[in-house]
Order: C-alpha cells, then structure tokens, then sequence
C-alpha cells in the first residue's frame, strides 16, 4: 500500500502556496520594474536626441585675444626698463627708454640754427622797414638836388656863352675901340664863366648820380625781400628737421598704446636694439572671444546671436556666458603654412572646421586669458 504525498495534503501544503503567491507577486513588478526602466530609457534617449538637435557642443575651445606686439622705430641702447611680466599696465606707460643724448645734442644745434635764422630775418626785417621809408625821401631829393644842379648848369652856361660873345667881340676890336684893360677883364671872366660851368657840370653829374644810387636803395628793397623768402624757407627747413628730432626723442620713449597686461617682455637694459624688433607681447583683458572650430556640417544650425554657455577648465565652479559673434568664412585648413597635395589620387573625406567667434564679457577680476581651454554649448534651437 502506498502512503500519501504529505506535499499535496495535509498541513504541509500551506507552505507552497505562499512560494507561489510570492513568484508571482515577483514577476508582476519584474514587468512593471521593466517598464519603468524602458520608459526611463526612452525619456533619456528623447532627451538626448532633442540635446543633439538643439545644441552644438565642442570641447576644443580656447580663449583668444589681439596679442599687440611693441617694437621700437629707432635704433639705440636700452637705457631703462620700467616693466616687466604679468605687469598691468595704463595707456601711454612708459615701457622702453632708449638712450636719447645724440638725439637731444643734434635737436639743442637746430634749435640753435633755427634762433640764428630768427635773428637774421628780425635784422632784414628792420633793415626793409628803414629802407621803404628812406629810399622813397631820398629819391626825392636826389630828384630836387638834380633839378637844382641842373638850373645852375644851365645859367652857368648861359653866362659862359654871353662871356664867351663878349670877349670874340672885344678880341676883335683890340687896340681899336677897345682897349687892352677891357680885353682882359672879358678873358678873365670868359674865363671864370668857363670854370663855373663846368663846376655846375660837375655838380649836375654828382646829383644825377646820387639820383640813380636813390633808384637803386629802392630796387634793394626787392633783393632785401628775397633774402626774407630765402630765410624764411631755411627757417621752414630748419623747422621741419626739428620737428623730425622730436619725433625721433618721442620714439625713444616707448609707450603702451592700450591699458592692458605685459604678456611676456623680450628686452633687457643695455641691449642695443634695432628698428622693427619685438621688444613685449601686450593683451587687453578686457577685449577677449572664444575661438571654437566647428564642423562644417553643424553650421547650418548656427547663426549670430545664438545664445553660448561656456565652461572653462580653469573654473570648474564656474559659469560663463556669451554668444556667436561671426561665423568665419573659410575652413581652417586654408590657413595651414603646408599643403595637402593628393598625388596618388587617393582621397579621404575629412569633414572640415570653421572657426566660430564667440562674444563673452571678461568678469572685473579678468579671469579668462587668451589660450585657455573652455568648452562651449551653443543652443542652436534660439533663432
């Protein structure tokens, strides 16, 4: 006879309906667990899909800014040095001085050519002023002097030619009507009327030469004028060539033209340096982008103004802000100093970049500076 199975009846069956309930009650939340899980996944994957979609993302981002070069116009030793690295600096601060003593030597000598030629011109000047008001007197009276000479030649030879009648007619009647006592007297005066003449000649020719040094101390004044412009143009030149010395002593002075940061300083006092060397590297930290190289097949998305977030490195903590700026219009392959020939006629597809700028305002505390690596997000989804 065989006993019965006690796992069927009995008080022992209770035990196996509990296991049952319990495997069930597990594989009902296994599905609904399931479940939650998959739509989970999907919210996620929808989420990441829309993030694809809306917003560019690149890591290989940098800060960048105008890196300004100074270098000197001039040749010279470098007498002082006033700044040096990591130094911030104001508009026209004095970064370079070069040795300026010839410079100043050649300026003080045209200085002093410059005042000789003021003086010059202030003698000519006052010379002119003397003669335009005495030529023009003296040419007047020279004109009377000459009148004057000229009637007394005149009457003088009047008188000679009634003396010189006188004595014809008493030289032909000599010991005949007239005796000799009369014929000596109207020599005698013949002549005196002779000597007289030719003294108010003389006179006449002195005064018509003082009329013609007159006329001359006029035409002097013209030639006394062209001496002027002849100065004045010397003075002109002498003007210029110390205006080009003060240029030159301003140049020896060498001042940052930005307020700014001394990058990195390439000069040492005592160095002698040439025209067109870099003497520092200066930066405005207050005029900084971001540089990102995106691929070309996501500009499509992109437009100026969009919105940028921007994480950097440097500032784990951190969060910056900015936007695109302008979207370049050349892949940065066009830039390289190397070509990429493809002699084999083997070709690759690479998928090229375009460098993107992004505007982002610099904190009070300067905290981006050019190089840095940051990462931007760019939300392609604001139009």
């Amino acid at each position: 006879m065989i006993p019965p199975d006690k796992s069927e009846t009995g008080p022992d069956r209770a035990p196996s309906s509990s296991l049952f309930r319990l495997q069930g009650l597990l594989r009902r939340y296994s599905r609904r667990g399931l479940l939650a899980i998959a739509v989970i996944g999907l919210a996620a994957l929808a989420g990441w899909g829309y993030d694809q979609w809306s917003h560019v993302s690149e890591t290989d981002a940098r800060v960048m800014a105008d890196m300004i070069t100074v270098s000197s116009r001039v040749e010279g030793w470098v007498t002082e040095r006033p700044v040096t690295d990591g130094e911030k600096i104001r508009k026209d601060e004095e970064l370079v001085v070069i040795d300026q003593r010839e410079a100043k030597l050649k300026l003080a000598e045209l200085n002093a050519k410059a005042e000789s030629i003021r003086l010059q011109r202030e003698r000519l000047l006052a010379q002119v002023h003397i003669t335009e008001i005495t030529a023009p007197n003296a040419v007047t009276a020279a004109e009377a002097r000459c009148a004057d000479a000229e009637a007394h030649q005149r009457a003088a030879r009047s008188q000679l030619d009634q003396a010189r009648r006188d004595f014809q007619r008493a030289d032909a009647m000599v010991n005949r009507t007239v005796s000799l006592e009369v014929w000596d007297q109207r020599k005698t005066r013949f002549h005196q009327d002779e000597d007289a003449e030719r003294s108010a000649s003389a006179v006449l020719a002195a005064a018509k030469a003082a009329l013609n040094d007159a006329h001359a101390k006029l035409g002097d004044i013209n030639i006394l004028h062209k001496e002027l412009d002849s100065l004045s143009q010397d003075a002109a030149q002498i003007d210029a060539q110390i205006h080009a010395k003060e240029i030159d002593i301003a140049d020896r002075q060498i001042r940052s033209s930005i307020d700014g940061i001394v990058d990195e300083k390439f000069v040492q006092p005592g160095e002698f340096i040439i025209p067109g060397q870099r003497l520092f590297t200066l930066h405005d930290p207050q005029s900084v982008w971001i540089n990102a190289d995106v691929k070309e097949t996501k500009l499509a998305h992109l437009h100026p103004g969009q919105p940028v977030s921007i994480s950097v490195d440097a500032y784990p903590k951190r969060h910056f802000t900015g936007s695109i700026e302008r979207i370049g219009n050349a892949a940065t392959s066009e830039f390289a100093l190397l070509p990429s020939p493809n002699p084999s006629g083997n070709f690759t597809k690479i998928t090229q970049r375009i460098p993107v700028r992004i505007a982002v305002k610099q904190p009070d505390d300067n905290p981006l500076r050019p190089g840095m690596m940051v990462e931007v997000d760019i939300d392609t989804a604001h139009k």
